[in-house]
């Protein structure tokens, strides 16, 4: 159940020293202040390591967890075994919050019932600020039932893990895969599935910093990993919760086929697709739209990607 009224906040930290003081204090400051802060060290070569030490000498309700480098979703799994609250919530230690960010999640869970809330996103480089705000039909009001799942393929915002609040039994037991960038990507599908009742804010609360030097915001972008999170997310959907809609395992396999064709179509440095098997063709052939599967069958004649039997 977890402990009334608390909200477990789980920082993963990784090489960002110059931003993980902001990113403490403003979860500090909130205006909700029955917070357990939970900075989870993940081996990092800096002196991020000492900064989250000294930050428990400083407030009773931080933390620190110290682990050899696991990624980040290691970093969010262990995190989790620490969590007391009847609320969680991530933060990605670049990133920084609006004072009143979790007192206005946690006040539309508690006064509509819901199993979790989100807030719109100020996107910053450090000198400009971009809004990202959702669609206007579901900005402020209740999505439940199917519509809910529904946002995973339409909404940027349900997308993400860190710009939201969760009741306790959405995130248990769901685990991010590990050693894959894109683990929002599945993680945020399996929260989704799991709530009949959710509201996004319209209200900017979380800024994202795009760091080009972090894993999550920047950096070498993997495009294998998201489709590997795909894949897993309409396996784990299927035979963990128990999905049998037809309409949504066509739909992420219609996903999975566009991840694939773009992770085709790039041109990266890091790799180079030389083979394809015949039923991995088939696939991608039958769930790419027209247009797509075309250009799919010139890119394995151009890049001279042999069909294995």
């Amino acid at each position: 159940m977890g402990e009334k009224g608390l909200l477990s906040v789980i920082i993963p930290v990784y090489k960002v020293e110059p931003y993980l003081k902001r990113c403490i204090d403003s979860v500090r400051k909130q205006t909700y202040e029955k917070l357990q802060i939970i900075l989870v060290d993940d081996g990092s070569p800096d002196n991020c390591g000492k900064i989250c030490d000294e930050y428990t000498e400083l407030d009773s309700r931080i933390i620190a967890v110290h682990q050899e480098n696991e990624g980040l979703s290691g970093a969010r799994n262990n995190g989790l075994l620490f969590a007391k609250g009847e609320y969680i919530a991530f933060v990605d230690s670049d990133d920084w919050l609006a004072p009143t960010m979790y007192e206005t999640l946690i006040k539309m869970i508690e006064q509509h019932n819901l199993d979790m809330a989100r807030c719109s996103v100020i996107d910053s480089d450090g000198t400009h600020e971009d809004h990202i705000l959702p669609h206007a039909n579901i900005a402020n009001k209740i999505v439940t039932g199917r519509d809910v799942f529904e946002l995973y393929f339409t909404e940027f915002l349900c997308k993400v893990v860190w710009n939201a609040v969760y009741r306790r039994d959405i995130v248990m037991g769901i685990l991010s895969p590990s050693g894959c960038h894109s683990q929002d990507n599945y993680v945020s599908g399996r929260y989704l599935y799991r709530t009949k009742r959710m509201m996004i804010t319209d209200d900017c609360l979380y800024y994202y910093y795009k760091n080009p030097t972090s894993t999550t915001h920047g950096g070498h972008k993997r495009f294998l990993d998201i489709c590997i999170c795909t894949e897993k997310l309409r396996d784990d959907l299927m035979w963990e919760e128990h999905m049998d809609d037809t309409s949504y395992i066509e739909r992420l396999n219609r996903k999975l086929a566009r991840e694939l064709f773009h992770f085709i179509r790039v041109n990266d440095v890091h790799y180079r697709v030389s083979a394809i098997q015949k039923t991995q063709k088939d696939f991608i052939d039958k769930y790419l739209d027209f247009f797509r599967r075309l250009r799919f069958d010139w890119l394995l004649y151009k890049k001279d990607i042999r069909i294995l039997k």
